[in-house]
């Protein structure tokens, strides 16, 4: 669906970011919405990120000596869980 920009103020902020990084007013509005969504996005990366970080160190505080296993320590000579 074509867009047409209505508001002169908006109009004149796309010619203007156009011109300065020398592209087309199309290609402007892409990358310009492209890191509005990615900045948008960037939060929630950071949150889930620390989220994980949290429950792995949750998990390695339950470990024998605070870390993972070994997987000499998870199985005996047969290759058996122990």
């Amino acid at each position: 669906m074509p867009i047409s920009i209505k508001n002169p103020e908006t109009e004149a902020a796309v010619k203007a970011l156009a011109a300065a990084w020398n592209t087309s007013y199309t290609a402007a509005i892409r990358t310009a919405a492209e890191d509005a969504i990615a900045a948008i996005a960037a939060p929630r990366r950071t949150r889930e990120a620390a989220e994980a970080a949290r429950i792995a160190a949750e998990w390695r505080a339950h470990q024998p000596g605070g870390r993972a296993a070994d997987a000499d320590a998870l199985y005996d000579d047969q290759g058996l869980p122990t």
